[in-house]
């Protein structure tokens, strides 16, 4: 048995990484996490020991991974067990972007960290953009005002003077309202991008600059906004808001009775019409940034980015006031093998299906995601365990029901498992995602197409 040994050693590799394991011993090393043994039989069948080779989980595995994954500069990887890392994480990478499991038979994962600071940088760069596009828009303001007092104060002396209102003794009182009117839509344009708030400044503006006793914001035959007591005044001045792309409304501003606009009045009532359509112009194409920034394009649903930063108000804010928060995690089941089988265009219908689903079956302050390829989350605020289980299971008696069709008219169903998990027992962000995913891999693990709750 000696000479045995001594010969199983000289068979051993360089390394720590192979073991021969005997009835009575074993020679060398090899008894990492992560391994895997072939039994070694004679010609009857008897069993005479087994060959184990293991993986040392270290940073020479990372580095070996990093370079055989092609992991971009900056990101990272590592490998955790039972949610502790084996290995050290990305120091400067705060975004897990994946987690998945490593081998089966055990509760190995390999994750993937992204650091922060390029999507921060890409945000940063879109306010940027748009805060200076609205600084031009008000100095395009300005300028085109200079140009209207400039001409308006050139004409000619026969011209006859606009008529003032009694209650005016400034010596320029159109002059100081429009100002007025455009300085407040500039404080609201930068406090505001979003175009509802804008509406009752705006309204509220067009009606002080002209002297007038009243103005209403008329939408599709419907009063949106109201300023001041329009009912009081004589015939108004029609002016419209919005561009060629998208029509807002009428803008209706009404003068005392018995005293209509003037000339100068009912220039400056369209000239202000004009920049507060550049300013709603400008605070939708903000706010449709903001949203591409945080809308996955194939689903409509909302992405990532929004997920992760919505996940972890919603934990604080269940801390603070001491309610419930639930989480699901979907996947769908073997669609590696639909786009396979079918392409991948009818995998997007089938993505874009589900989406669907999803959000026919969630309430209107839930949290539908897509969190990357066929993996989907919910977000249920204000809910347990248990509701989030009721959910998952709507949103999998849904799926099962629905029937997708090929390019050649083959008729396929496709079927998903579902992790939930809830705060406060998981008492973290980290904790309840963490516990979701690990009751989505029992799912996958038991057998698919069903619902599990974290431990």
């Amino acid at each position: 048995m000696r000479r045995d040994v001594a010969a199983l050693r000289s068979l051993l590799p360089p390394g720590d990484n192979v073991r021969f394991e005997l009835s009575n011993g074993g020679v060398g090393t090899g008894g990492h996490a992560l391994r895997r043994a072939v039994e070694v039989t004679d010609r009857r069948g008897r069993v005479l020991g087994r060959v184990v080779v293991g993986l040392p989980l270290g940073d020479g595995l990372i580095h070996r991974l990093d370079a055989a994954a092609g992991v971009p500069e900056g990101d990272g990887l590592a490998i955790a067990q039972n949610g502790r890392y084996l290995t050290p994480r990305l120091e400067t990478g705060g975004r897990r972007s994946m987690w998945t499991p490593l081998a089966s038979g055990s509760d190995l994962r390999l994750v993937a960290f992204a650091p922060n600071e390029p999507i921060a940088d890409a945000t940063s760069d879109t306010r940027r953009r748009v805060f200076f596009a609205a600084l031009l828009t008000l100095a395009l303001a300005a300028l085109a005002w200079w140009i209207f007092m400039r001409f308006t104060s050139s004409r000619p002396a026969s011209a006859a003077p606009p008529r003032r209102r009694a209650h005016d003794f400034d010596s320029d009182p159109t002059g100081r309202r429009a100002r007025e009117a455009v300085a407040l839509v500039g404080e609201a344009l930068a406090a505001t991008h979003d175009p509802a708030a804008l509406l009752p400044v705006i309204v509220e503006s067009a009606g002080g600059a002209t002297g007038a006793v009243g103005a209403r914001l008329i939408s599709e035959g419907a009063e949106r906004v109201r300023a001041g007591e329009p009912d009081s005044g004589g015939q108004p001045l029609s002016v419209s808001l919005g561009t060629d792309d998208e029509h807002v409304g009428s803008l209706l501003i009404y003068p005392a009775r018995g005293r209509p606009f003037t000339e100068d009045e009912g220039r400056l009532a369209h000239w202000l019409a004009a920049q507060a359509s550049i300013a709603l112009e400008n605070a939708r194409l903000h706010r449709a940034v903001e949203q591409q920034a945080i809308t996955d394009d194939l689903t409509g649903l909302a992405n990532r980015r929004r997920f992760t930063e919505t996940l972890g108000l919603e934990v604080s804010r269940a801390e603070r006031f001491g309610g419930s928060l639930a989480l699901v995690l979907a996947d769908l089941d073997d669609f590696k093998r639909v786009n396979d089988l079918y392409g991948h265009q009818v995998g997007d219908e089938v993505l874009r299906r589900f989406a669907d689903l999803m959000r026919e079956s969630v309430r209107e302050f839930d949290l539908a995601v897509r969190h990357g390829g066929e993996e989907f989350a919910v977000l249920v605020p204000e809910t347990d365990l248990e509701g989030g289980a009721r959910l998952a299971e709507r949103l999998a008696e849904a799926l099962r029901g629905a029937r997708f069709a090929s390019r050649a008219g083959e008729s396929f169903s496709v079927t998903s498992s579902f992790g939930v998990a809830a705060f406060p027992e998981a008492a973290s962000a980290e904790q309840l995602m963490l516990a979701a995913d690990r009751a989505l891999y029992r799912a996958k693990k038991a057998g698919k197409n069903r619902v599990i709750r974290a431990d």
